[in-house]
This record gives C-alpha cells, sequence and structure tokens, in this order.
C-alpha cells in the first residue's frame, strides 16, 4: 500500500552550491553520500518522514536515467519517490494502470559516515518520467536512509503538496487513482489557468494540472519539457513565503 510521498529530487550541477542555496532558505541541509553509479547526494528531512534530496554528479554518467534531465532539460525539481509497505503489489498496480514501470533493482550509498544504506526501487522512463513516482522499499533500516536533524530554521516540518504539469489530468488521474483505490478531488487553478485532479496520499497532496489555454504558465512549461514536477509546497510553523526558481536552483516553492 502506498503510504506517502517518501523524497522529492532536485538535481543542481553543483551539490556544493545546492546545499549552501538551501542553507540560505532555512533549511538544514546535511550531506548524504555517494552512489556507486555517479551521483551524490545532500538531505533535508521533515518531521513528518518526508526528505528532499539534492542531487548532484560527481563523475560524468549519461547512463544515468536523471543525466538527460539534469544538463539537458534544466534540471530543478526532476522526480519524485512514494512509500510503500507493498512494493511488489504497487509496482503491479501502476503496471496494470498503464505505466512502464522498470524492474525492483537494488540502491544503496555509502554515507559519509561509512554506513552503506541499501534499498530496492524502480525507475520510471519515457512519457511517465517525473509524472509517475518511483516506489522504495528499504533494505537497511528505513532510519538510516533519512537524516536525523528534522528541525528547520523556515519552520517547515514536511511536504504538503506536489503539483505536476501534464497535458492529459485526466489519464493521470485514472493512473493514481486506479493505484491508491480512491477517486480525486476535481480543482481549479485560477492563478495557473489549469485544472485538474488532487488526491490524498498520506499526510501529503499530489495535483495533477493540465493548462487551460496558452496563457497558462504550465503551457510554457510543457512547451520545453521541463520535468513534470512543477511547484511544491511545505507546510511550516514559520511565516508563509514563496521563493521562484532564481532563488531555489530551479525549483518553485512555498511555506504554507
Amino acid at each position: 500500500m502506498i503510504l506517502g510521498i517518501d523524497h522529492i529530487v532536485i538535481a543542481a550541477r553543483a551539490l556544493d552550491s545546492a546545499m549552501a542555496t538551501y542553507r540560505r532558505l532555512g533549511f538544514s541541509v546535511v550531506a548524504g553520500g555517494a552512489h556507486p553509479y555517479g551521483s551524490h547526494n545532500a538531505l533535508i528531512g521533515f518531521e513528518d518522514g518526508s526528505y528532499i534530496e539534492l542531487l548532484g554528479f560527481y563523475v560524468e554518467s549519461p547512463a544515468h536515467p536523471w543525466w538527460d534531465l539534469l544538463h539537458k532539460r534544466g534540471g530543478g525539481l526532476i522526480d519524485f519517490c512514494l512509500a510503500t509497505d507493498g512494493i511488489r503489489a504497487d509496482l503491479a498496480a501502476f503496471r496494470a494502470a498503464g505505466v512502464a514501470a522498470g524492474d525492483l533493482t537494488e540502491g544503496g550509498r555509502l554515507r559519509p559516515d561509512g554506513y552503506a544504506v541499501k534499498w530496492i526501487n524502480n525507475k520510471v522512463g519515457g512519457e511517465f518520467q517525473g509524472l509517475m513516482p518511483f516506489i522504495i522499499e528499504d533494505v537497511t533500516p528505513r532510519a538510516q536512509r533519512l537524516p536525523s536533524e528534522t528541525a528547520q530554521a523556515n519552520g517547515a516540518t514536511g511536504i504538503h503538496c506536489l503539483s505536476l504539469a501534464t497535458e492529459d489530468a485526466g489519464r493521470c488521474a485514472a493512473i493514481m487513482g486506479a493505484v491508491l483505490g480512491q477517486d480525486g478531488q476535481p480543482i481549479m487553478d485560477d492563478e495557473l489557468g489549469a485544472s485538474g485532479m488532487r488526491f490524498e496520499v498520506g499526510s501529503h497532496v499530489l495535483e495533477y494540472l493540465a493548462p487551460r489555454d496558452s496563457s497558462s504558465p504550465l503551457h510554457a512549461h510543457l512547451a520545453k519539457k521541463a520535468p513534470a514536477p512543477y511547484r511544491v509546497s511545505f507546510k511550516t510553523r514559520g511565516t508563509a513565503a514563496t521563493f521562484g526558481p532564481s532563488e531555489t536552483e530551479g525549483v518553485r516553492i512555498a511555506l504554507v
């Protein structure tokens, strides 16, 4: 069963720069470690158990599924992962709903303290990359994958809502509805000139939004083939704020 958003992935050309950027925004950023396939990361953990993965590459890795998303499509908020307590059943559900989800493979990274974190996950490519989640299940204890620091100077306590841009919100809603076993709620976003469907996933929200016409900023986003995740909001005990892509390594962020 799907439990909620496990983490979101933000890709940056220089990981050190991204870490400094997010610290300036009031997030507690800790080094995550290196993956054996060319990438390394830093993490921002939240009280709700979700986290941000800031990802970069320490060697050229054109075979990595996120390499082109960073170097050809601009990076920023490129992907997201859902937590599950039954990864094989949920993978089968996504495939039955029409998503070309990859097989489960073992992943891992070596933390700076030498501990080897391990998990199994799949990847989602093609037309569904970044639009449909990949899913993850831990081999080592999940607590070892997450940063122990969850207090944020800006008051953020967890992910509130992830909004995804699509040309066909109905198709996306049908897939997520089948996997989650729930009907989505129709939504209208007049600020974005968009409409779509909203799903509650654990304590988090997923929105699939399609532009109503060419004046919508989502239309331009889709036209340049930017990654599907469009913006993310976080619950905060602090002051509400919004940050644009120029302030965040390419991400639209709100503290609500």
